[in-house]
């Protein structure tokens, strides 16, 4: 269930970035969820409390693993490069303003 909710919020994400025609705006959205996701996994794992480690557990650990929980073949191929692609010009951007200042 929780899965469904990542790939909602995915589909949020690119639906308004392309209304406000920015792939940067995909690109800040979709690393910023992808980030989160595993802050949420690091935290599950390494923390002792067993009610934080069941409530962020059910969280899947990346966007990619979402992807391959539901996907398979070509079709998961096609989306790791372009989740990979996407992350390449996040980091492109990050740089970018980075060395601006």
């Amino acid at each position: 269930m929780d899965a469904f909710v990542i790939l909602f919020l995915v589909v949020v994400i690119i639906c308004w970035a392309c209304y406000r025609r920015k792939l940067e705006k995909a690109a800040y959205g979709i690393a910023s969820l992808d980030l989160a996701l595993r802050i949420f996994a690091f935290i599950s794992q390494n923390l002792g409390s067993n009610e934080i480690t069941n409530f962020l557990g059910k969280f899947p650990n990346s966007l990619l693993g979402v992807a391959d929980k539901y996907m398979d073949g070509i079709l998961y191929t096609i989306v790791a490069w372009a989740f990979v692609l996407l992350m390449m010009y996040f980091l492109f951007l990050i740089i970018r303003v980075f060395f601006k200042k």
